[in-house]
């Protein structure tokens, strides 16, 4: 049976270092986002630290009448959601990028093996004409040798 697996791609460090740091980001988004929803479903709000810690971060990081907050309060759950959506969008383009690399690399060296072997069998068609002058040359040679001898 033949073995028809395609060979594994290269990986790169930066490649794996980049999928670990974006994935590291979208679980600490992951983690702001269920702590989100503790935040406003475990136990009433005034006694909650999870809702206590989201104004803390509100008034930590000045945030008065902007989007991301209600009444004083930095929302957990869509800083998480958006940190996720975020880190996934970088995610992608790294497997992208580095994908296209990767593939850009094999026609390269597929453009390569190509030309070797055309330059290769250009020194082998070189070489056989050579020889078959060479051949003819000697098996015209004696003959012109005897002609001249006469």
């Amino acid at each position: 049976m033949e073995n028809t697996a395609k060979p594994k791609r290269k990986l790169y460090t930066a490649e794996i270092v980049l999928y670990s740091v974006f994935g590291a980001i979208w679980l600490l988004g992951f983690v702001f986002a269920i702590l989100g929803v503790c935040a406003y479903n475990v136990g009433k709000l005034s006694l909650n630290p999870l809702y206590q810690m989201q104004k803390d971060f509100a008034t930590f990081f000045h945030i008065n009448g902007t989007f991301f907050h209600i009444n004083g309060v930095m929302d957990f759950r869509l800083w998480g959601s958006l940190v996720m959506i975020v880190a996934m969008i970088a995610f992608l383009i790294a497997i992208f990028a580095f994908t296209n690399k990767s593939n850009q690399e094999e026609a390269a060296r597929r453009r390569k093996e190509e030309r070797m072997k055309i330059l290769m069998d250009l020194d082998l068609s070189t070489k056989q004409a050579t020889e078959a002058l060479k051949a003819e040359e000697a098996k015209t040679a004696p003959a012109e040798e005897t002609t001249k001898a006469e």
